[in-house]
């Protein structure tokens, strides 16, 4: 029986340790080896993870789909993988595919849970797919329509994409706010207006919060007028946010509606599941332009404990190349 040794990234306490893992291809009948060529830093979420942030009411709920251990000691955590089938179904040998699999080099993951990457996508690219799927939420969550101006606070990937999706939807305006003046050089590539201080809000009908900072929430508030639609991409971990509920909050009748990605709202689900919404992420990747998103300065998996420890995030999606 052959085995491959593998490389994996763990997190536990703050720290970071590359661990070595025995991956052999004896299959279930299901089952592939992947050789991993890229996995994707989703720095939000991961830093979370990284400090500790996680709240312990949200352990089950917020693990990843192929996570080891436990939030509360080592973990073995992502969740942005692409790669080659070395084992397998002959039809499926040397095909790329997306998984939603940890920072590792090689792993064995059933064939039900790859998606085969369309030729016309770089590989590289699809690590965008689950950023994407959490912009496809928001849209159903927050159901814009034509003639609406939004606001997108936080020009990460999350921002940078929601902001894409809404921008191709015919008739909505969008605006992208970000402290980091180095943001409007992408908002351009796109097309997008981009302004710097949260007080260029003016009379929105949805605001979409990515920045991951729940310091703005007040702020986003204030400067919303009446049924103002509020989507909250972000997760906060730990975060305590003050919003006074009890002025701007009620006299305007805002809407806050928490757009988790995990599940699809109801009056989407009855037609959609968490693979139909990928397949259709990836197809909206087909567009060279979303290449700007992807940082070209990529690590290996050994550089990820220091990344993680310094904190690193600059807005684009960080690549681990293998």
């Amino acid at each position: 029986m052959k085995q491959y040794t593998s490389q994996s990234f763990w997190v536990s306490n703050k720290k970071g340790t590359i661990r070595k893992e025995i991956i052999d291809s004896e299959l279930a009948d299901n089952d592939v080896v992947v050789q991993a060529i890229y996995s994707g830093v989703s720095y939000g979420t991961e830093k979370i993870v990284f400090d500790s942030q996680v709240p312990r009411n949200q352990y089950n709920f917020m693990k990843a789909p192929h996570q080891v251990g436990e939030f509360n000691g080592s973990v073995k955590y992502g969740y942005l993988s692409v790669g080659k089938i070395i084992e397998g179904p002959k039809k499926l040998i040397d095909k790329n595919v997306y998984t939603m699999f940890p920072h590792q080099s090689i792993y064995k993951i059933s064939s039900s849970l790859i998606t085969l990457i369309p030729n016309e996508i770089p590989i590289k690219r699809a690590l965008l797919t689950a950023n994407m799927e959490t912009a496809i939420n928001a849209m159903w969550d927050s159901k814009p329509s034509i003639g609406d101006k939004t606001f997108v606070i936080g020009a990460g990937i999350v921002g940078l994409l929601m902001a894409y999706v809404l921008k191709n939807t015919f008739g909505i305006d969008v605006t992208v706010i970000d402290r980091d003046t180095k943001k409007k050089k992408l908002c351009s590539a796109f097309g997008i207006t981009y302004k710097k201080n949260l007080d260029h809000i003016k009379d929105p009908d949805i605001v979409y919060e990515c920045s991951g900072s729940v310091d703005v929430l007040d702020e986003i508030i204030n400067n919303s007028p009446l049924e103002t639609k509020i989507c909250i991409l972000s997760w906060y971990g730990k975060q305590q946010a003050k919003i006074k509920m009890g002025e701007n909050c009620f006299s305007r009748r805002l809407e806050l509606i928490f757009s988790q990605v995990g599940n699809i709202t109801s009056y989407k689900s009855k037609k959609w599941n968490n693979l139909d919404r990928r397949l259709l992420a990836l197809k909206m990747l087909k567009d060279d332009k979303l290449d700007i998103l992807i940082d070209n300065n990529e690590l290996s998996l050994s550089d990820l404990p220091v990344f993680f420890k310094k904190g690193n995030p600059k807005g684009l999606c960080k690549v681990v190349k293998y």
